[in-house]
């Protein structure tokens, strides 16, 4: 069973199954250090959410770049950078994509979702990991 079965509930995106994945420029400081700003993100809006991914919600009229994290009975989003505060999420959000992808200046392009070649399933790394070039 891979990691993202095994995650307690998976949040589909509201996005059409069919949608492209799209670029996004990171600004500020709130997903630092993993992040940094200006960074580009990419999103996928059909992979489905789970604990500790990075996403894009929309929330209170709201769109949030943040980690989103399970705890107990409650869902979180919650910035890298400790400066600021976790945002508490009701049932009332609409899940806008997963990142999948970043680049920065002068670094390889990092992925968060990889091809397990045994397995055949993705798998979810929160660091980020350079493709490998047989891929």
């Amino acid at each position: 069973m891979s990691a993202l079965e095994e995650s307690k509930i998976l949040f589909q995106s509201t996005c059409a199954t069919n949608s492209e994945p799209y670029a996004l420029q990171n600004i500020g400081d709130m997903m630092s250090p993993e992040f940094s700003e200006n960074c580009i993100i990419i999103v996928d809006p059909s992979m489905p959410i789970h604990h500790n991914a990075y996403v894009i919600l929309d929330f209170e009229d709201e769109l949030y770049f943040r980690k989103y994290i399970e705890k107990e009975d409650k869902k979180l989003l919650r910035c890298l950078n400790s400066k600021y505060e976790d945002i508490e999420l009701n049932d009332k959000f609409e899940v806008r994509g997963c990142i999948v992808q970043q680049k920065q200046r002068k670094q390889k392009l990092l992925h968060y979702y990889l091809l397990n070649k045994i397995s055949g399933e993705l798998e979810f790394n929160a660091k980020g990991k350079v493709k490998p070039k047989d891929s």
